[in-house]
């Protein structure tokens, strides 16, 4: 056990200062301050949907942020509030999925967003809230999250929901382990599950498991250094970025990155702004992490930072 520990160290440590030059820039904020939101890239913009916020309330507000301006818009709300809910951008597009309503019930609800309206699209085929969605090949993935248990309770998802955005179906596949408030993201066509937790912040975990299209299950790759749950990530270039997470006592400021050829990790600089329940998203070689609640349980932020990554 000892020869396995001192294996990690001399495998992962070195590689923890990696990046460490680079050094987070802050943007212009969120218009409106919000936690437990969900965020995605459509083309050159950085769309972030609902939310709580600061006055414990859901929120159905979505603005899109430009890089290139640094600048928001708003743009038409979400046709009901919610938070907890999953996106993702495709072709022009923006997808949103679930989430908790107002009355904390768990949503199926899917929409589109593009050219200023939304369409409602066929629901998936279960509830799903503190989950994380990715597009790989024209396909949309829900990943983990809870659902509907015995008599309606709560449950921890065990299959991921599939959308075939050219079809307008639904179908499902095995999930990774069960978990929600992970992170998920899409890199080299396959999903990666980041981090996530069982319950309450005391449950969080540090697994890592990667779908490939077609295949049976998931497989599980190097565990994230630190545990983390109220997490997200995305692809950028080779690695997966996983930021952000709560605890029972504080947030998480620790940011790592994934080596998908290499399959090791490696740290980032600290968050200046630690967060859970953020948006997390990259674009053109620059890792964006907006939102979020700066305290553990409800709270919310309209800091907008970003790092390069190279």
């Amino acid at each position: 056990m000892r020869a396995m520990s001192a294996l990690f160290v001399l495998l992962v440590l070195p590689s923890l200062a990696a990046g460490s030059t680079a050094q987070w820039d802050r943007k212009t904020g969120l218009p409106l301050a919000r936690g437990e939101v969900t965020a995605a890239r459509v083309g050159g913009e950085i769309f972030v949907v609902g939310g709580f916020t600061a006055d414990g309330a859901n929120s159905p507000r979505v603005d899109a942020y430009s890089p290139a301006r640094d600048s928001w818009r708003q743009v038409p709300d979400l046709p009901f509030s919610v938070d907890h809910a999953m996106s993702a951008g495709y072709r022009g597009r923006l997808y949103v999925a679930g989430g908790y309503a107002a009355d904390r019930s768990r949503l199926k609800t899917f929409f589109s967003f593009s050219s200023g309206s939304w369409k409602r699209l066929p629901e998936m085929p279960a509830e799903r809230a503190a989950a994380g969605a990715a597009v790989v090949r024209g396909r949309l993935y829900v990943v983990g999250g809870v659902t509907a248990g015995v008599s309606g309770g709560r449950a921890l998802a065990r299959t991921a929901l599939v959308y075939d955005i050219a079809r307008r179906r639904w179908s499902s596949i095995p999930g990774p382990t069960p978990r929600e408030h992970l992170g998920v993201a899409s890199l080299g066509g396959r999903v990666y599950a980041v981090g996530g937790r069982l319950a309450g912040a005391d449950t969080n975990l540090r697994l890592l498991e990667v779908y490939a299209p077609g295949a049976r299950k998931w497989r599980r790759l190097a565990p994230v250094p630190g545990r983390r749950g109220g997490t997200a990530a995305a692809g950028a270039g080779r690695w997966i970025v996983s930021a952000g997470g709560e605890t029972p006592t504080v947030t998480i400021r620790t940011v790592y990155r994934f080596d998908v050829r290499r399959r090791r990790w490696s740290r980032l600089p600290n968050l200046p702004t630690p967060r859970h329940g953020l948006g997390v998203v990259a674009l053109g070689g620059k890792v964006y992490v907006i939102g979020g609640g700066t305290t553990p349980g409800l709270a919310v932020s309209s800091t907008n930072e970003s790092l390069t990554i190279r």
